[in-house]
């Protein structure tokens, strides 16, 4: 079991993770950081029309580990 730390990004704007989670391996980190990138789309995405999402993850020597990217476009269409 290894600390991985999970910061989110929002166009730009980036939140640390300061508390961070005790993770068994890799492909467990990936599996939340693709939960976490969801449950974030989930709550700002609505009303948007364009926005950039991610998720970046380090280890407890804050050396990257994994990044994710979310990249939503919305275009109105109209007759």
């Amino acid at each position: 079991m290894a600390w991985y730390y999970f910061d989110s990004r929002d166009d730009g704007k980036v939140i640390t993770d300061d508390v961070g989670l005790e993770v068994a391996d890799l492909e467990t980190v990936k599996v939340l950081a693709a939960k976490g990138l969801a449950e974030l789309a989930v709550d700002v995405l609505p009303g948007s029309l364009e926005r950039c999402l991610g998720i970046d993850v380090r280890d407890a020597n804050s050396d990257p580990v994994l990044t994710t990217e979310l990249i939503f476009k919305a275009r109105l269409l109209t007759n």
